[in-house]
């Protein structure tokens, strides 16, 4: 299972902590059962670090993790993934039986109301984009007035719920963030789509322009707010902005340290544009784990 902004967006696992200043952390208690598992553990995956969870022999599991804010985070269960909202000091218990996941995946315990609600916005998300080719061969009109129906239809869906109302606040950013991202996706892929049409009309994407694209919370936050300023940076780059010019402008740190990992990637030895921004890497960057893959990914094979 998938959320919709990444069927045409790669998004790096990203570490943030290019530093180790840590915030203060506090426990959360999950368990639960994956029936008819073909696995042994699931995974949390927390911005940056994953957390495993054993499974024993029929499928049970129980652990704490320290985590050191709230957000959006992912539960990975058998290579498909699907959205969880995280909060210091809850504890929840996840019921899911894989032979029949669409009507047995559901959690108890403190926490579960905004976590059934995101399990089941993602089932809708995955119905909505099944053919996926189809919704993307629209054109600009037609797909704009598809997925605005839809994401409406999801905020009535949320503000119907009896979900507390800081986290509707919250979801109600995320689903913005979401519909942005599709936008994106649908303009990074129109070429593919439409070989024979003309050009996408450049102010296609006139919603990126509304929104902060250096938002240090939100980018610990939203994982859909991340593609976004990600895949901005990167089509900045692509398009002739030098790595030192994009570190240089930004504030946020968690940005910075996440568009640093991204470019550690970019890396090439036999390229000569790596040269740049390898050194843009060691100039900006003081953790040792990551200039030493920068540095391996820089020598000649």
């Amino acid at each position: 299972m998938t959320s919709y902004w990444k069927y045409f967006l790669l998004i790096l696992f990203v570490n943030y902590s290019c530093t180790t200043k840590q915030k203060d952390q506090s426990v959360l208690y999950f368990s639960g059962r994956i029936a008819n598992a073909e696995t042994d553990s699931i995974y949390l995956l927390l911005n940056n670090r994953e957390k495993a969870f054993a499974l024993d022999f029929d499928g049970n599991f129980s652990d704490t993790v320290n985590i050191y804010d709230e957000g959006y985070k992912t539960l990975s269960i058998d290579r498909d993934e699907y959205p969880i909202y995280l909060v210091p000091d809850d504890s929840l218990v996840l019921n899911v039986d894989l032979n029949q996941i669409d009507t047995h995946f559901s959690f108890t315990g403190k926490g579960y109301k905004r976590n059934n609600y995101l399990i089941k916005k993602d089932f809708e998300t995955d119905d909505f984009l099944a053919d996926n080719t189809e919704l993307f061969q629209l054109d600009p009109q037609k797909f704009r007035e598809k997925i605005t129906a839809f994401h409406k239809k999801l905020i009535q869906e949320l503000q119907k719920s009896d979900i507390n109302p800081k986290f509707i606040s919250k979801e109600k950013k995320n689903l913005n963030y979401d519909y942005i991202n599709l936008l994106y996706n649908y303009k990074d892929s129109y070429a593919y789509f439409h070989p024979e049409s003309e050009q996408l009309p450049i102010n296609f994407l006139t919603e990126l322009d509304s929104i902060d694209l250096d938002n240090d919370e939100d980018f610990r936050m939203y994982q859909s707010y991340r593609g976004l300023v990600l895949t901005n940076l990167q089509e900045k780059l692509y398009e002739g902005f030098s790595a030192e010019a994009l570190l240089d402008n930004i504030k946020s740190p968690s940005i910075k340290n996440g568009f640093l990992n991204s470019l550690i990637y970019e890396l090439d030895a036999k390229d000569p544009n790596s040269k740049a921004i390898y050194e843009a890497i060691l100039k900006h960057c003081t953790y040792q784990p990551w200039l030493d893959e920068a540095k391996k990914r820089m020598q000649l094979k």
